[in-house]
């Protein structure tokens, strides 16, 4: 049971890191999309993307050390941190309860951070959306850009407004 507590806040640990990386990673893309550094922007998003993968390999590593300790001590209920905590010893406990409540902060403050970040996405896509329609004709029917930031096609359906300057 030792070793795999031991393991268990090891990948507690490393969970912690990498969404504190993820985290520092979401502010930097905040200041990318405030500023319109498009490079840097790119840059952090394959960044983030890794990050991301690497935190889904932890979770799942400690998914499986947790179904691992069930089968150990013949646990079939649903067994959760908080019930692991309460069977297991006070040093290990208050290491794990550490670990969790520094990992729910970590999650809450990147998941308020990427709200905010969307918004920021969400609205630049406005702005560009009505720049688009002051050059182009009234009946313009389908934006190019959408509110999901992809693009719909490559050919604008109307023509520009041919004036001189």
């Amino acid at each position: 049971m030792n070793e795999l507590l031991h393991e268990l806040i090891e990948t507690f640990e490393r969970l912690s890191v990498v969404y504190d990386d993820l985290l520092d990673t979401a502010k930097a893309k905040q200041q990318y999309l405030i500023s319109g550094n498009i490079e840097g922007l790119e840059t952090l998003l394959y960044q983030e993307k890794n990050q991301a993968e690497i935190a889904m390999l932890l979770e799942n590593k400690r998914q499986n050390i947790m179904e691992y300790f069930c089968k150990e001590h013949h646990i079939k209920d649903t067994f959760t941190m908080k019930s692991l905590m309460n069977t297991i010893d006070r040093l290990h406990s208050n290491k794990l309860g550490v670990l969790v409540d520094r990992l729910k902060q970590s999650i809450k403050q990147l998941q308020d951070l990427n709200e905010t970040n969307a918004t920021l996405t969400h609205y630049s896509l406005d702005i560009t959306e009505d720049i688009v329609k002051i050059f182009c004709s009234s009946s313009f029917q389908n934006p190019i850009y959408q509110h999901s930031g992809k693009m719909q096609g490559n050919e604008l359906p109307m023509v520009l407004i041919d004036t001189e300057i």
